[in-house]
């Protein structure tokens, strides 16, 4: 969908709004693309899982990239782009690395931290004011992670660190599409960073190719897909809120895991998992209400 129809469709709506229901999609897109990077054999290396999801994610992205042609790529910020192209490549590498590797619920617990990167990144780079109400909303939707997994019953190991830098590059992947989405299209923001990721991802890969599996290159081309799904919605959530108001949407990944897991690994939710996902529902709720609200604006 273009941007002009997007404004065409979200007329007279806060632009918050807009950007919290992009956010909502993004959550439950990447939800299901770690989902099916679950299903995949262990014999599949994440250095190919990552080349195959940008190979596949592109092929699912041409059809925008032939319309724009060679324009697609005219740029002013060229340094950034190439940054956050390194940002991306290795953010989604070591979370690919992270959930194959750590039980889910683990997995996703770590990355909640998330929002706290961006959340700081965005105060010091951008200069996003946060204001104390914020802070409190952030940290009551980060106990309900805590609720779910209770992370303090399950083993620490490299993985747990490998997501956390995850976190950190991802952190500074959001803050270089916000700088961007000031002066680039959605397309060219996009454009960049599948093709020169996929391009990198594939020298790399040669080393040690395996053709996948057919189950395995069926579950690769769903995460391409969804991929590119997940990244669009990202970037025009982005084009409307700042980062620091984003952030805490991405607890919602958890809520959206529940589902998930029970379609694909017959996973039931306790108790646990839905006190805190309520948790998190009042959390997101509340900083919404708070954005849209004059005085939420006034303080925040």
């Amino acid at each position: 969908m273009s941007e002009s129809r997007i404004t065409a469709l979200t007329e007279g709506v806060s632009p918050k709004l807009v950007g919290a229901t992009f956010m909502l999609l993004w959550a439950l897109s990447f939800s299901s693309a770690m989902a099916f990077a679950k299903t995949l054999s262990p014999e599949v290396d994440s250095l190919i899982v990552l080349f195959m999801r940008y190979f596949f994610g592109l092929i699912f992205f041409s059809p925008f990239v032939f319309q724009a042609g060679f324009k697609g790529f005219v740029t002013s910020r060229p340094i950034l782009h190439i940054t956050r192209v390194f940002c991306v490549g290795a953010a989604m590498g070591c979370t690919y690395y992270a959930y194959r590797n750590l039980p889910l619920a683990l997995a996703t617990s770590i990355g909640m931290t998330g929002p706290l990167f961006t959340t700081v990144l965005a105060m010091t780079l951008l200069k996003d004011s946060v204001s104390l109400p914020k802070w409190a909303l952030i940290i009551f939707g980060y106990l309900g992670v805590i609720v779910i997994v209770r992370p303090h019953e399950m083993p620490i190991s490299i993985g747990v660190w490998v997501e956390l830098l995850a976190n950190l590059f991802a952190a500074f992947s959001i803050i270089c599409v916000k700088l961007l989405s000031r002066t680039e299209s959605t397309l060219t923001i996009m454009l960049y960073a599948n093709t020169a990721t996929t391009f990198i991802a594939g020298l790399l890969a040669l080393s040690i190719w395996k053709t996948p599996e057919p189950q395995d290159l069926m579950a690769l081309m769903a995460i391409g897909a969804l991929g590119v799904f997940s990244q669009y919605c990202s970037v025009t959530a982005l084009r409307y809120a700042s980062p620091s108001y984003l952030a805490p949407f991405e607890y919602t990944r958890l809520i959206f895991a529940i589902p998930v897991g029970y379609l694909f690994f017959h996973e039931l939710p306790t108790l646990w998992t839905l006190f805190g996902s309520l948790m998190i529902i009042g959390a997101t709720y509340g900083l919404t209400r708070l954005e849209i609200s004059p005085q939420g604006r006034k303080i925040g």
